[in-house]
């Protein structure tokens, strides 16, 4: 068996210098495409000059980085970000005492930064796009983190600029990756790179002794990461005396991690939400996941379902369990993994120079990952994620292996879209201005052919070339869409004079409409008043079609207000009318749902009754109408003479 006494001499990975350039020389007996692996200068020569690797480095990182902020802006799941939201709330309120939620600690550690950032910007905590950007930042990073790790190792050992386009593209601007964070709001991402970084530091000698603590931050970030112990067990014993001091650091990562919870008291329950309760959180085969439970059992079956006919009082049964069924299924291809790799180690077969080191054991990663998701029970349709993340460095390290990185991308993607309904709103203005920007460059290059090729050429080479562009683009894009999101979020609410009084502090007098009820400062379904993209303090969210009356103080002058329809439709057809003891006062122009809200300051001099009334233009689906900050001002009161 190899360990510390035997010979290893492998430099760090991104540094090794492999002894031959041919397959021959690669042991028969290794689990790895032959492929003839070149040496880092001979590369450079042959394709990309360091510079030009530079160059298309950062401009995947920019594609990356456009597309994440991007693609925020289309609907997330609800119900996953809420869950951020109720945590921000208690980390607000109540810092780490009591928390309750069932993440490891990691993660909430970032939480609770956002809940102090919410405090000091002074925002309410509600479920909107400010919440999803300020959680999914550390997603973004991670993202990013993946295409420099993969850029890295194609640089060092790609075989053709085919090779290295193909696999950072698909790293880039991975649909998987894209539905999994900036569109549903998920983190599943997150975990994934500490792992790789702990199977990369395990094939260099020098950073090899942080392979374990690496790891426990993974398992510190989600349990999940449990899927890669069968290849942490080949790593620990490959140089078991190194990992054993590695172990120990784990201990203190543990310690440092959980210090919050230790420090306030609430170490026991954060540990047991994060490890054990959410063991048995949810009883069913599969929760969306496209896997062998859907050919079983179908979607949300107990697992507790007996398979294949298979009688209850059957000393089998307890083996044919769904439950049972899928963790011995998992187990026994875990066993595999760990039993192949420890007899290649036994063989001295594991082989010791990069890249095929660390090929070797991301492609058992990647086996264990898929096991997970395909064979125990409970998973959801977002946990493939990590065979799409494993897959995608295997590929970098083995250009035969394509395929696996595009079925996993696949599944992954179309799994996570079927359980997501996308609105179009916010969809429609970006893919108009990628259609007009791909419609004028072919205009451009129609009328000007080689010349226009040659410019843009020319103005990338440039652009990409310059030294640290990237990150200039990653933080004038967070910069931009954290402003805009802010001022988004941040209420809309006009500071009142003292004789103004808001209309929704009246009593209503009399309230009617077609759909649903009226509800005060909030729309309709009972969301936060939204429109134009812009968070409302007060207003009444009601339907067309409908009347909503009030008796009015005898000193009523004026009465302004913004109309419009929430932005929690996409498009509908409505009209705005204020009455005054049954006289048309005012009209709003048709709203069709694009519009920026109409003010209007309106005469209440000798009112009594005020009437708002809204009436549907055609169809009344999706009228949902909102009466924003309706401000009465009163008749000042007469100033006493000297």
């Amino acid at each position: 068996m190899n360990n510390d006494n035997t010979a290893d001499n492998a430099p760090p990975l991104g540094q090794a210098e492999l002894a031959s350039n041919t397959a021959a020389d690669i042991p028969s007996s290794i689990n790895v495409p032959h492929v003839s692996f070149i040496p880092l200068d001979q590369l450079t020569e042959r394709f990309y000059s360091a510079k030009q690797f530079l160059t298309y480095f950062q401009f995947y990182l920019c594609a990356a980085i456009v597309a994440n902020l991007g693609l925020l802006f289309w609907d997330g799941n609800g119900g996953d970000i809420g869950f951020w939201e109720n945590w921000v709330k208690q980390l607000s309120n109540r810092g780490y005492k009591d928390f309750n939620g069932n993440y490891p600690p990691l993660y909430i550690h970032w939480l609770y930064v956002v809940s102090q950032l919410y405090n000091y910007l002074q925002l309410p905590v509600e479920n909107n796009l400010f919440l999803k950007y300020v959680s999914l930042i550390p997603i973004f990073l991670s993202h990013f983190l993946l295409i420099a790790i993969v850029h890295r190792l194609l640089k060092n050992y790609c075989t053709s600029a085919n090779h290295y386009h193909a696999c950072m593209l698909l790293t880039a601007l991975n649909p998987a990756l894209f539905m999994n964070g900036p569109i549903w709001g998920q983190v599943d991402v997150l975990p994934v790179i500490p792992v790789l970084l702990a199977i990369l530091a395990s094939t260099s000698k020098k950073y090899r002794v942080l392979t374990f603590p690496i790891y426990t931050a993974a398992l510190l970030t989600k349990f999940q990461m449990i899927a890669f112990a069968p290849v942490m067990g080949i790593i620990f014993f490959r140089h078991y005396k190194v990992h054993l001091v590695g172990c120990a650091l784990s201990l203190l990562t543990i310690i440092l991690l959980f210090l919050p919870s230790i420090i306030v008291g609430s170490f026991a329950q954060s540990f047991k939400l994060a490890y054990i309760d959410v063991l048995h959180q949810y009883g069913a085969t599969t929760m969306g996941a496209a896997n062998i439970w859907i050919l079983l059992t179908g979607n949300a079956a107990p697992d507790t379902v007996i398979l294949f006919g298979i009688e209850p009082d059957s000393p089998l049964a307890v083996i044919f369990k769904a439950k049972h069924f899928g963790m011995i299924g998992f187990f026994l291809v875990c066993l595999a993994v760990f039993l192949q790799g420890m007899g290649k180690l036994v063989d001295q077969q594991l082989p010791q120079n990069n890249p095929q080191n660390a090929a070797q054991l991301f492609f058992y990663a990647m086996v264990c990952t898929m096991a997970f998701f395909a064979l125990l029970p409970a998973m959801h349709e977002r946990y493939l994620l990590p065979a799409v993340i494993v897959s995608l460095v295997y590929y970098a390290l083995n250009p035969g292996k394509i395929i696996f990185p595009l079925l996993f991308t696949f599944i992954s993607a179309f799994n996570v879209a079927m359980c997501l309904g996308i609105r179009t709103s916010h969809v429609w203005p970006a893919i108009s201005w990628i259609m007009v920007g791909a419609f004028s460059y072919a205009v451009l290059e129609l009328l000007f052919g080689k010349h226009w090729s040659n410019f843009t050429g020319k103005l990338f080479s440039w652009f990409f070339g310059i030294k640290y562009i990237a990150l200039v683009v990653l933080v004038i894009g967070f910069y931009l869409i954290g402003q805009r999101l802010y001022l988004e979020s941040k209420p809309i609410d006009p500071e009142l004079q003292p004789h103004q009084l808001s209309l929704t502090e009246l009593p209503v007098a009399l309230s009617k409409q077609d759909y649903g009820q009226l509800n005060i400062n909030k729309s309709v379904n009972g969301n936060a008043l939204r429109a134009n993209e812009h968070r409302y303090a007060k207003g009444l969210g009601t339907h067309a079609n409908s009347i909503i009356e009030y008796q009015l103080p005898p000193n009523t002058k004026t009465l302004t207000v913004s109309v419009a329809l929430d932005d929690e439709v996409e498009s509908a057809s409505v009209k705005f009318s204020v009455w005054g003891d049954d006289r048309l006062l005012w009209e709003s122009r048709n709203h069709y749902g694009a519009e920026k809200p109409e003010f209007a300051e309106i005469n209440l001099e000798s009112v009594q009754r005020l009437r708002l009334q809204v009436d549907g233009i055609n169809d009344i689906g999706g009228d949902h109408a909102d009466w924003l900050n309706p401000i009465i001002t009163l008749a000042a009161p007469d100033t006493p003479a000297p």
